[in-house]
């Protein structure tokens, strides 16, 4: 059966929530303190397991309380953590602050993450043609250029969120075959401004796409997305499910599910939808990874 495997970030998320963002030099009141699952890896492997793929992740935690929760958290979403192993560093930890509209600011600092490597898996994880091996930024460069290239040493698709954006070696990008990245990061990627319509994602959905990778996504939030396969460039408009409570994992949904489908077969249309259904859901409720229980389960054509 085909699988979602991620290579990637765990973190363990503080999230407070306040009516509005600080000002420099400012102190505010939270209404509000939790601590979940999180880390863009982390959340996307959720979201693929919720999705109804099975769903494998590759990563490390540290030895700490927050490594322990971590694994368990991740587990319960229906994930194989079989590969998730321990190291001695502090557990990757996410600082969030989310304000009474939904929107969020991130600080991380990567902890164990900067350990996570292909290397313990090697030996007895084995990808086929069927499965798509999904990437991020949060993770060492080098660990992403080892597992695309053991990727398609099997002939495994791989799919790379470059989340947080960064530089990124040319010959690598080129081997990509799925490449989602957001408005901001699509600029900084192509060195121009961040695309500011639809019809400009578009357009930098193609460059990115002449840049190697055989599939681009291009995700503008409430805007929808622009994607570029083969001879099809176009938008897609966001789906609307209800009120917005908090925007933090939505990408990471996305993400997932898109992965998810892509397992299942689903033309890559079709698969964009699935994902922006799933982005759709998870800002129905407060968390990242916590938000995944209501996600729909993507069947095959």
């Amino acid at each position: 059966m085909a699988r979602v495997i991620v290579i990637g970030s765990i973190n363990h998320d503080v999230t407070v929530t306040v009516n509005r963002f600080p000002k420099p030099g400012e102190t505010l009141s939270g209404s509000s303190l939790t601590y979940g699952l999180g880390g863009k890896g982390a959340n996307q492997a959720a979201a693929a397991a919720r999705s109804g793929v099975p769903t494998v992740f590759i990563g490390a935690v540290g030895t700490d309380l927050a490594g322990h929760r971590l694994r368990t958290d991740l587990a319960a979403h229906g994930v194989d953590t079989s590969y998730l192993r321990e190291v001695d560093s502090p557990s990757g930890t996410a600082l969030i602050t989310v304000s009474a509209n939904g929107e969020n600011t991130i600080i991380l600092d990567a902890g164990a993450n900067r350990a996570a490597t292909i290397e313990p898996a090697k030996a007895s994880l084995f990808p086929t043609p069927s499965d798509i091996v999904v990437l991020q930024a949060e993770i060492p460069a080098e660990a992403n250029a080892a597992a695309l290239a053991w990727a398609h040493s099997f002939g495994a698709r791989v799919l790379l969120n470059l989340a947080p954006v960064r530089a990124s070696d040319p010959t690598t990008l080129s081997r990509v075959d799925i490449l989602v990245v957001n408005e901001s990061e699509a600029g900084l990627t192509l060195g121009l401004p961040a695309p500011a319509t639809p019809l400009e994602a578009i357009g930098a959905a193609q460059a990115l796409r002449g840049m190697g990778p055989r599939h681009v996504v291009v995700t503008l939030g409430s805007k929808g997305t622009a994607w570029a396969s083969g001879a099809q460039a176009q938008h897609s408009p966001a789906i609307t499910l209800g009120q917005t409570v908090d925007t933090t994992g939505a990408g990471d949904a996305f993400v997932g599910a898109l992965a998810a489908a892509l397992t299942l077969g689903k033309p890559f249309s079709e698969a964009i939808t699935d994902g922006m259904r799933a982005g759709a859901t998870a800002i129905l409720a407060p968390g990242a990874a916590s938000s995944y229980a209501a996600l729909p389960t993507i069947t095959r054509n």
